[in-house]
């Protein structure tokens, strides 16, 4: 009886510091609410103004993106690091 209760606190455990990992492991998600100032369909751009700042987001991997030039949108994304350098 007590080795099937080890085996079960340890499969508890197991499951949970899985679960723990998974929720430390997924990127954090932004948002960045303004209007659209230019949509570039070639290079696959959007320009969101928001308050006067421009950010730009690719819209790359989108399908049916439907916005037009001056409207509200609400960008949800997430940050990658396409390469790291070291100062030297």
């Amino acid at each position: 009886m007590r080795s099937r209760s080890a085996v079960l606190v340890v499969i508890v455990v197991a499951l949970v510091a899985a679960a723990v990992g998974w929720s430390i492991a997924a990127p954090k998600q932004y948002q960045f609410t303004g209007n659209v100032v230019e949509m570039d369909a070639k290079a696959k751009t959007i320009s969101v103004d928001k308050a006067g700042d421009v950010w730009e987001f690719s819209t790359d991997g989108l399908k049916d993106l439907k916005v037009k030039k001056g409207d509200k949108v609400t960008v949800f994304y997430q940050m990658t690091a396409k390469k790291i350098e070291t100062g030297k």
